[in-house]
């Protein structure tokens, strides 16, 4: 499966992924991303305002990936709350693997660092949950 991306970041380039490059299942999760912190920096101390700037689309027992208007690189920590549907929040450290462009914003391929498998575990509820 190819994915097609017409950005106007970076000068309008157009970007093409030629294939799925993902290890497990990840299925749609759709969260504004609670008190984030990059590189042990606050994101809306650093950035301002109260518009969402990082935002969940996709998860698994892994990973995450975000939506951003922020430019984050690769190898970022993001450090931020977590929260599940019907689950306590938790907290989050994750590393950022990749990044592309995609339309209005930056998209931030994540893995988690530091998660208990309690955790683990109610990531893995929510997407047999979710399929």
């Amino acid at each position: 499966m190819s994915l097609v991306s017409k950005s106007n970041l970076n000068g309008g380039k157009e970007y093409k992924y030629k294939s799925e490059k993902r290890f497990l299942k990840r299925v749609k999760f759709q969260m504004e991303v609670m008190y984030p912190r990059i590189n042990d920096e606050s994101v809306y101390e650093k950035y301002g305002g109260n518009d969402t700037l990082l935002k969940a689309c996709n998860i698994s027992e892994y990973g995450i990936c975000f939506k951003s208007v922020i430019p984050l690189k690769k190898g970022d920590f993001i450090n931020f709350s977590l929260a599940l549907p019907d689950k306590l929040s938790m907290w989050c450290l994750a590393v950022v693997r990749w990044i592309n462009l995609n339309d209005e914003f930056y998209v931030a391929g994540c893995e988690f660092i530091s998660l208990t498998l309690n955790q683990i575990n109610n990531i893995k509820e929510y997407i047999k949950n979710n399929e």
